[in-house]
């Protein structure tokens, strides 16, 4: 049996924000999930092997901390690299201990060329 291909998971309740980074993964051709909820994001999790996870702070249902949170204290994904999609304007993340921080924070609006740099780090360069 071949091994499952790891996906990407998109957390991001605008479509076209999603859409876009979808667009841009295509660049390094990975399979993405999107959802558009949290709890409909711990089922991708629950069901797919995956290799980075791309989310907003804030969603409908939970918070991007708490989808990390459960990310983190599940032994499947402890270790998923985690992207958090921030607000300009939004330092909170600053405040947080190390231990409760996402690997790395891309802050809204953001370019292509910083969505590709941050994402191949992570593909590429620590083999997802």
């Amino acid at each position: 049996m071949d091994k499952q291909e790891k996906i990407v998971l998109i957390v991001e309740k605008d479509t076209g924000i999603a859409n876009m980074i979808r667009a841009i993964l295509g660049i390094v051709n990975v399979p993405v999930k999107h959802t558009q909820q949290g709890r409909d994001a711990v089922v991708v999790l629950k069901e797919n092997e995956t290799g980075l996870i791309i989310c907003e702070k804030q969603m409908p249902d939970m918070t991007g901390y708490d989808l990390l949170t459960f990310a983190r204290n599940n032994p499947a994904t402890a270790n998923v690299p985690f992207i958090m999609l921030v607000d300009e304007d939004d330092k909170s993340y600053e405040k947080l201990k190390p231990e409760q921080r996402a690997d790395r924070y891309i802050t809204k609006p953001f370019t292509a060329r910083k969505v590709l740099d941050v994402v191949k780090e992570f593909i590429v360069y620590k083999g997802l």
